[in-house]
């Protein structure tokens, strides 16, 4: 098995994209939902490197150690991949070594593209989806730029008997006290 590198679940995916929704956040590259999960993804996996896909110009980006952008590669509106006008494949989701399904690129055979270090064109391997483990899909985890993946939190403050508090202060406040309450009367016999 390859180890791809830390995987995010869904759940927690899904937590973070409507956290994101509700902030108003906005990333310059694309994420992709699953159509047969619950799984969005914004990190494009190939056997060496991870990727996303700029939004305004359609580019891939290499995230893996310093973001480059893969001269010649567009990929259009039905994730078909072009490197300086030639198909060279398509994204898809596909299921990792560990179930998970995750984003790749992959060849028409099915198998995993892998990217020159030195020119970025991409050519098949002998690898599949299913021969990794740890496959990254949050593209914050690679992106240089930190400030765009910044989730700015609100001010949100609750007032108990002229006491200001934070919400987290609050909200536990009240739960043990629900919980106290619950456990003096279920605690008599």
């Amino acid at each position: 098995m390859i180890d791809k590198r830390w995987h995010v679940t869904p759940m927690l995916l899904a937590l973070a994209a409507s956290a994101t929704l509700a902030q108003g956040q906005t990333v310059p590259w694309v994420a992709f939902q699953d159509t047969q999960s619950a799984s969005v993804c914004d990190v494009i996996n190939t056997e060496n490197s991870e990727l996303v896909l700029l939004a305004s110009t359609g580019e891939l980006v290499a995230v893996t150690g310093p973001d480059t952008i893969i001269s010649g590669t567009f990929v259009n509106e039905n994730n078909q991949v072009f490197f300086n006008d030639q198909s060279v494949g398509t994204l898809v989701f596909d299921t990792d070594a560990e179930g998970f399904r995750t984003l790749w690129w992959v060849s028409l055979t099915g198998r995993v593209i892998s990217i020159d270090g030195f020119d970025g064109t991409p050519a098949e391997s002998d690898a599949f989806p299913a021969d990794f483990e740890n496959v990254p899909c949050d593209a914050c985890d690679f992106w240089d730029d930190r400030s765009v993946c910044e989730i700015e939190q609100p001010d949100i403050n609750l007032d108990f008997c002229g006491l200001t508090s934070g919400a987290t202060l609050g909200l536990t406040l009240l739960g043990l006290t629900g919980f106290r309450y619950r456990r003096k009367v279920t605690g008599r016999t």
